[in-house]
């Protein structure tokens, strides 16, 4: 069944005003376990914040460090690039999360990435380590007690033409589907009611194997 048929059919349990995961929001400073911090990322920084960010992206090898010819590859610039840290017990140096921003070329790569990218990155035995991949727009994270934030990631099904937001969370080695939260397009808008999520949420984590945007 394809997603937006099975949207269709659940539209009237759908709440339209309801934010994602709930109404708890949070401040970076907050770590309260189940409060949700929003993340954009607008890409508008000229320069990083933090050193490291620049460090990191040139032991990566994704981009060009000298700023000097955009024509093969994307700078090193937070104009395409931003990272994020995701484990409390862990260094950004040592863990952390890549936004990248759509349209961008990587190094050694031809072709535009055609939508955001998050991907995750630790470290294991001195090297980084890529843990996850999503085709996807980082829009929240949610604190937890495992020590690795919680992430909800917004991805687009063109053929669907409905956005969704899901959750991961961190099972001690990388971040796992657990449930569709939001579904905008597709006959519906709004969170996802407790007593069809998990229906639900077994259509949208096949469709977004079928769509590759996971890896």
């Amino acid at each position: 069944m394809k997603i937006g048929v099975f949207i269709v059919l659940v539209f009237v349990l759908i709440s339209c005003n309801d934010d994602e995961i709930g109404k708890k929001k949070s401040t970076d400073n907050n770590n309260e376990v189940g409060q949700i911090t929003h993340v954009e990322t607008l890409f508008s920084e000229k320069e990083f914040n933090d050193p490291i960010d620049l460090a990191l992206l040139s032991e990566l090898q994704i981009c060009d460090t000298t700023q000097a010819d955009t024509s093969i590859c994307a700078t090193c610039s937070p104009q395409n690039f931003r990272i994020i840290p995701f484990h409390n017990s862990l260094s950004k140096r040592d863990a952390f999360m890549l936004q990248i921003k759509a349209l961008t070329v990587l190094k050694g790569q031809s072709v535009q990435l055609p939508v955001r990218h998050l991907i995750l990155f630790e470290r294991e035995n001195g090297r980084l380590v890529k843990v996850n991949g999503f085709r996807g727009n980082l829009i929240a994270t949610r604190a937890s007690d495992s020590g690795a934030k919680d992430l909800i990631i917004r991805f687009y099904i063109p053929d669907e033409q409905a956005f969704l937001n899901c959750l991961f969370t961190w099972n001690g080695q990388k971040y796992r589907f657990i449930s569709v939260e939001v579904i905008d397009g597709g006959g519906g808008h709004g969170s996802v009611k407790e007593s069809v999520k998990e229906e639900v949420s077994k259509e949208v984590y096949q469709t977004l194997i079928d769509h590759s945007m996971l890896f």
